[in-house]
């Protein structure tokens, strides 16, 4: 596998030796660099690939994990703002609103979103499509909310055995809850 540093418009090779890949186009039968990076040839598919020589901006695909923030919660869906992909250290770029239908929610039946999550609070969900609009789900146990505030005095829940409590004034309240609830550092993301 050869590899050099390459800049945008470098001639690589020609549509009848490679196939376009990764950070390349063609143009006239000559494939060419599209970003700054490293120029390598993928043997196994046969394609001239430019590797960034920086992080890219991490664009969403299906069944990424992500982590958002409810901004809204309706009887029939919940709309969420993408902050962060799990497991990618660069912000989400594009648009980074996204809903969850309310047979999203759980693999049981529930009759109303806005009983499974409240304005504020931290979720993990899945990517389940992107175009033409961002849907997620929290179907699985890992996924569901991360972080919840008490909708009285906006502390933060706290997970007991018979559900989610505040601390600081008692009140007891119901949400969909990843199994780990609580244990990740929203602020460390």
């Amino acid at each position: 596998m050869k590899q050099k540093l390459v800049m945008p418009g470098d001639q690589l090779s020609t549509s009848e030796e490679l196939l376009p890949g990764d950070g390349t186009f063609e143009e006239n039968g000559i494939i060419k660099a599209a970003r700054i990076g490293t120029y390598v040839v993928n043997e196994k598919h046969r394609t001239a690939e430019v590797k960034p020589a920086t992080s890219v901006p991490v664009m969403l695909k299906k069944g990424d994990l992500v982590i958002g923030r409810v901004n809204s919660t309706r009887s029939t869906m919940i709309i969420v703002e993408v902050v962060h992909v799990v497991g990618k250290r660069r912000s989400v770029s594009g648009d980074t609103d996204a809903t969850i239908h309310v047979k999203e929610i759980a693999p049981g039946y529930i009759k109303d979103a806005s009983t499974e999550y409240k304005n504020e609070d931290f979720i993990r969900a899945k990517v389940i499509q992107v175009t033409p609009s961002i849907q997620l789900q929290t179907k699985d146990r890992n996924l569901g909310a991360i972080k919840a505030l008490c909708t009285k005095c906006r502390h933060p829940l706290i997970k007991k055995s018979q559900g989610l409590e505040c601390e600081n004034c008692g009140h007891k309240e119901h949400r969909r809850i990843a199994d780990d609830y609580g244990a990740l550092d929203i602020d460390k993301l």
